[in-house]
């Protein structure tokens, strides 16, 4: 087996191994305990704005490329220069990998979209799992300077805010 493919199925071995971790923890009851303090009527309470989730700054030195992603994700980062973003849900997980060729995902037409990503044209599938059918999105794209493929995939409008802030780093 090529080394791009073992590594790229190693990567997303681990990552539906993390998202099982997730699926298995949530099942578990959450004890909260009773609030002790008086509720606040509608009429004391100020009105809270629904405040967007912080963001950090990710660099990957093998893919060269940068991105914001929400900083609720924890990173898991490979050897490779793959990386997988895991959230408290499965429906929160992004990962990232660069290599050779990258396979396409078999999606209709009508599910496919050109974009751009800086002055490099990429393409967005819109696709959703045999198991679940849960939605999710994955870019892929050529590297100007490295002539990989990169593999970008997760769900959600926290993933559109990231590929809106794709970068190329040198």
């Amino acid at each position: 087996m090529h080394r791009n493919t073992y590594l790229l199925v190693s990567a997303l071995s681990l990552v539906a191994v993390l998202l099982a971790g997730v699926n298995i923890g949530r099942k578990f009851p959450v004890q909260q305990s009773p609030s002790k303090l008086p509720t606040p009527s509608p009429a004391d309470s100020p009105v809270q704005l629904q405040a967007q989730p912080a963001t950090k700054s990710y660099q990957n030195r093998f893919c060269r490329l940068a991105f914001d992603y929400p900083s609720d994700l924890t990173v898991l980062e490979n050897a490779s220069g793959s990386a997988a973003f895991t959230g408290k849900t499965a429906d929160e997980g992004i990962i990232l990998t660069c290599q050779g060729r990258v396979p396409r995902p078999s999606v209709p037409q009508e599910r496919i979209e050109n974009i751009r990503i800086g002055s490099v044209s990429a393409t967005l599938y819109h696709a959703r799992t045999a198991s679940e059918g849960a939605a999710f999105d994955s870019v892929i794209f050529t590297h100007p300077q490295t002539q990989f493929d990169v593999f970008l995939a997760g769900a959600g409008e926290s993933f559109r805010k990231l590929i809106l802030s794709l970068s190329f780093i040198p």
